[in-house]
């Protein structure tokens, strides 16, 4: 089977895991090496039996612990070439190795499609994941979704995709200075509970069993606000066996198996 993993999700940090029989990918790095390390460790899993570090962009929720996990361990870390040249002044250590978007590649028995996202990173990316026992689509920080990344996820057994904010919240919390909260709501910046839901009922199908919400904020979300937005399309739809989960940034989620 796939299988698929959220260590943690949120505005501290981000990074899960996908899996099969022979192979097991990092997708982002964003705690610190120690508590990444501790969080796979609860999972029983070494970071010598890591096949890959996938990364969707470079800010430090998604790539924190690179420059320590690289200094002791040859993981090949995978991005995009703006990606990884912003990257390799923080992890010298590492082993770099390009992907283009629009351009499948395997890692063991997975096939990754990376696709274009729109966030204020330098080249940011979402993932199309592939075995012969089913396929995880992952959406995490883009302030828009188009046409090309509903192509990208048509389909899928189940969808990892960021569900960053409620417009109320965010635009009442003093916790955060205007600047940022336009830079949030803007085509760059993440996607609201809303817009969330509106994506899924636009690629939803009768095979999507599974969507497991994302990178919620501490302080202009809530985990209710958001499964209840997304709830309420999947009731929509009809699509009565779509499981409906939400990561976190504390907790590690249990394992879903795709497909």
């Amino acid at each position: 089977m796939l299988d698929f993993c959220v260590l943690g999700s949120g505005s501290s940090g981000n990074a899960s895991v996908i899996r099969t029989q022979n192979t097991m990918i990092l997708i982002d790095a964003g705690f610190s090496a120690l508590r990444l390390k501790k969080k796979l460790e609860e999972l029983r899993i070494g970071l010598e039996s890591i096949s890959a570090i996938l990364l969707t962009h470079e800010h430090t929720d998604h790539s924190q612990a690179l420059g320590q996990i690289t200094k002791k361990y040859k993981i090949p870390v995978m991005g995009t070439r703006h990606t990884c040249m912003y990257l390799k002044e923080k992890a010298p250590n590492a082993s770099w190795i390009n992907f283009e978007k629009g351009s499948s590649f395997q890692i063991g028995d997975i096939t990754v499609m990376p696709f274009a996202t729109s966030h204020d990173a330098v080249d940011p990316v979402g993932f199309r994941m592939a075995t012969t026992d089913g396929t995880l689509g992952f959406l995490s920080d883009t302030g828009c979704c188009n046409t090309a990344i509903a192509r990208s996820l048509e389909h899928v057994d189940a969808l990892y995709i960021e569900s960053n904010y409620d417009p109320h919240l965010l635009e009442t919390t003093p916790k955060r200075p205007w600047p940022l909260k336009q830079r949030i709501a803007s085509r760059h910046g993440h996607l609201s509970n809303q817009q969330a839901a509106e994506f899924v009922e636009q690629i939803a199908h009768g095979g999507l069993r599974h969507i497991i919400l994302g990178h919620l904020s501490g302080e202009s979300n809530t985990e209710e606000i958001a499964m209840e937005t997304m709830a309420r399309t999947i009731t929509r739809t009809g699509f009565s066996d779509t499981t409906l989960s939400c990561s976190r940034q504390h907790e590690i989620l249990p394992w879903i198996s795709v497909g």
